[in-house]
């Protein structure tokens, strides 16, 4: 008779306790899993039951004479989980607060702070009474001073009444992941502030739904669009079926490997490598029937779920002896540069080797060349000399300016793909502001013709026009996809012509093809689209990700705010709300100070950060950014000035977190980073919304669109903060510091 194969699992928490132990320690807790996974009923592990504790099948073993792994370890059977790691009393007292068991509903296996969850309930109900009674409800005062274990029943009854969760069961709230002992706490949630407080320590997989039913959806569409089935049966005392849920698998590592324990022990910062949230890995790990779009907003961890993509799409490739490699391309270089940096923290050798990252104009132009045609670089003085040859053929009767021409091209002809005289007379010019008549576009046109023909002469192509080009060289060779699959980040920032482009390098849509992340919150380079027009169908397989994990929740409120009053779409002809996100992490509000000179504000920066710096020994985790690299130049001479190794964080190079010095950049370059500490300084009303920029978009329609991108712009800068954002001006404040 075969023996019971042995579980032993790693909690998530368990990786954040051992990151904090000093490397001797760490050491020996390596050692020590490695012997329990040989024989986890050893005599010599000196199990000890936790006096006043919660779940009897929590244990302590000895690791040495300071430390002990917390594990829960059953009477019978075979599966084991080490939840926690840490100094003698440390351990025990995280172990008496907490159970470990089986949703009876949802099938996952939950760790729960009981004492914390009981606390909640009298926090909530309190706050919910409150509340009431702040608007006058017809409340009756609960009876003094009750108990935080026994709330009064009348406080509850009241709670319950107000609150965000009144319309579902008990059963569909465990459905989403509530656990049982917590469904108190989320029945006394009556408003938006005690729902901020409550998602802070709630099990994550639980999050995305309580999110979706206090923005107001019926609870049914919420299971249906968060995909959770109830199991046909649950044993309670099965936790090794447990552990094979999505929402366990986001919680717990079930080690099956020396090696891959051995690798994460040795890199416990870089979690994030194996555990997704359960609404992400049901979007990595899915063979999809064709085109994926994913929406989040900052901090949700869109980049990481794309990284996490490729990746399994390479491993489907290498596991199935398929041909093919992974294209993983962006808007940018210095976000691709970033990308396949991290993507060597998560990637097999092998799997490198099946992904290729790129920002999509320098694929066009390798592309472009690899077909034998001549493709420069554009810069300013060929293009102005270009125009200023085209405009020698303009009709002076029009009486139209070159801007007034290099715009009508920008914003018409290269935005439609207008190739022909015939196509830009039916062209759309919604928002162009001067009326044109059929006649006058046509006397328009051999302007662009002209500029067309200069730019070819010097081997010039538009981003546009590249891509158009490359998009009909793929389809007239008629040959077989150049890729298995296509990875893209950022996609608000992509144009027309780049999304067709993409649809014409997968050719027919097919599983697995297209797989498409952005956030058109933080769209700072393109403008609205719809992929149904690319040839892009996504319908049945649009998501979006909710859980802000990088951000406070104080901080993506003021981010939030300096969206107000505007309009997103979702890349596909609706809309996207930023209603419906909340952050788990809660801090300080964002600081903005406003000075009469630039001198006084100067000295509030420096002292600032010299403050930080005495506080924190580095600033390695603290980014300065400004709205120009002039401006980046001159806060670089300042602060050298004042002692600070600084380092500028360049479009061409990522970030090197050994480096200890202060860090540099634009607000453009930061995207896609993440520091401790953002400052954002200088800014006044020239530079937010640059003035230089916006006086040279005369007409209103290209005002707004440079307006709603500088706000982004905002939003993401302050974003890319995880614990802390100040902000500064002197003189006359950005108007869009008024919004938040």
């Amino acid at each position: 008779m075969s023996e019971p194969r042995l579980t032993v699992a790693l909690s998530n928490d368990f990786f954040k306790a051992f990151g904090r132990l000093p490397e001797k320690a760490q050491g020996k807790v390596a050692t020590f899993i490695s012997k329990f996974r040989a024989n986890p009923r050893s005599p010599g592990l000196n199990y000890e039951r936790i006096e006043g504790g919660k779940d009897p099948f929590i244990r302590s073993i000895r690791v040495d004479q300071d430390i002990r792994c917390i594990v829960r370890a059953p009477d019978t059977g075979d599966t084991y989980v080490l939840l926690w790691i840490d100094k003698h009393d440390d351990a025990y007292q995280w172990a008496r607060r907490r159970t470990c068991h089986v949703n009876r509903v949802s099938g996952a296996l939950q760790v729960v702070d009981v004492e914390a969850a009981e606390l909640a309930v009298g926090d909530a109900i309190a706050a919910a009474v409150s509340e009431a009674l702040a608007n006058q409800a017809p409340v009756v005062q609960p009876a003094p001073s009750p108990s935080v274990e026994e709330p009064s029943a009348t406080a509850t009854a009241q709670a319950k009444d107000g609150s965000l969760f009144a319309h579902c069961s008990d059963d569909q709230l465990m459905l989403l992941g509530v656990p049982e002992a917590l469904l108190p706490a989320v029945r006394a949630v009556g408003s938006e502030e005690a729902l901020s407080r409550l998602i802070a320590w709630v099990p994550q997989d639980c999050v995305d739904g309580l999110i979706l039913l206090a923005d107001g959806k019926p609870i049914e569409a919420v299971i249906e669009e968060l995909e959770r089935q109830r199991p046909s049966a649950i044993d309670p005392t099965d936790v090794a079926a447990a552990l094979e849920t999505p929402e366990s698998k986001a919680e717990f590592l079930v080690i099956t490997d020396d090696d891959v324990l051995e690798a994460m022990l040795s890199a416990p910062l870089e979690r994030w490598r194996v555990f997704l949230h359960p609404s992400q890995r049901r979007l990595v790990e899915r063979q999809w029937s064709g085109a994926v779009r994913v929406l989040g907003g900052a901090g949700t961890g869109k980049t990481v779920v794309a990284m996490h993509r490729a990746r399994w799409l390479a491993n489907e490739l290498i596991q199935t002896n398929a041909p093919g490699r992974v294209l993983f391309t962006t808007f940018t270089r210095n976000l691709a540069t970033d990308i396949r940096a991290n993507l060597t923290k998560i990637c097999s050798p092998e799997q490198l080797q099946r992904i290729e990252v790129i920002h999509l104009d320098g694929w066009v132009m390798t592309f472009l060349k690899g077909q034998g045609l001549q493709v420069r670089v554009f810069n300013e003085e060929a293009r102005d000399s270009c125009w200023s040859l085209a405009m020698d053929g303009a009709d002076t009767a029009l009486g139209l300016d070159e801007r007034f021409y290099r715009e009508e091209w920008k914003d018409v002809v290269l935005a439609q793909g207008c190739r022909s005289r015939d196509e830009y007379l039916v062209a759309r010019r919604v928002g162009r502001g001067t009326r044109l008549s059929r006649p006058q576009r046509a006397q328009i046109w051999p302007v662009f013709d002209a500029v067309r023909a200069e730019f070819r002469l010097r081997g010039l192509w538009e981003p546009e026009e590249a891509k158009q080009i490359a998009a009909d060289l793929i389809h007239k060779a008629n040959q077989p996809p150049l890729y298995a699959a296509v990875v893209v980040d950022e996609a608000q920032d992509l144009d027309v012509a780049s999304f067709s482009l993409l649809r014409a390098l997968m050719g027919e849509p097919r599983a697995n093809d297209l797989f498409i992340v952005g956030d058109p919150h933080q769209r700072i380079y393109g403008k609205p689209l719809v992929l149904s027009r690319c040839g892009i169908d996504i319908r049945g397989r649009a998501r979006k990700l909710r859980i802000n994990y990088r951000t406070t929740e104080e901080t993506r409120a003021w981010a939030t705010a300096v969206l107000t009053g505007l309009d997103f779409d979702d890349l596909d002809g609706g809309s996207d709300p930023a209603s419906d996100t909340r952050s788990l992490l809660h801090g300080d509000q964002p600081l903005v100070q406003g000075f009469d000179d630039p001198g006084e504000e100067q000295r509030f920066l420096v002292s600032t950060l010299h403050q930080l710096r005495e506080e924190q020994q580095s600033l390695a985790s603290t980014c300065v950014a400004a709205r120009t690299n002039k401006a980046v130049e001159k806060l670089e001479a300042l602060l050298n000035g004042e002692g600070f190794a600084t380092r500028v964080i360049k479009a061409e190079e990522s970030d090197d977190p050994s480096d200890p010095a202060l860090r540099l950049a634009t607000m453009h370059r930061v995207k896609g980073l993440e520091f401790d500490q953002v400052f954002l300084p200088a800014l006044d009303a020239s530079q937010m919304p640059l003035q230089v920029e916006l006086n040279k978009r005369p007409d209103a329609l290209s005002r707004e669109l440079f307006e709603q991108q500088e706000r982004s712009l905002l939003h993401v800068a302050a974003t890319r903060a995880k614990k802390r954002v100040v902000v500064s001006y002197s003189g006359k404040a950005s108007p869009f510091l008024s919004r938040s």
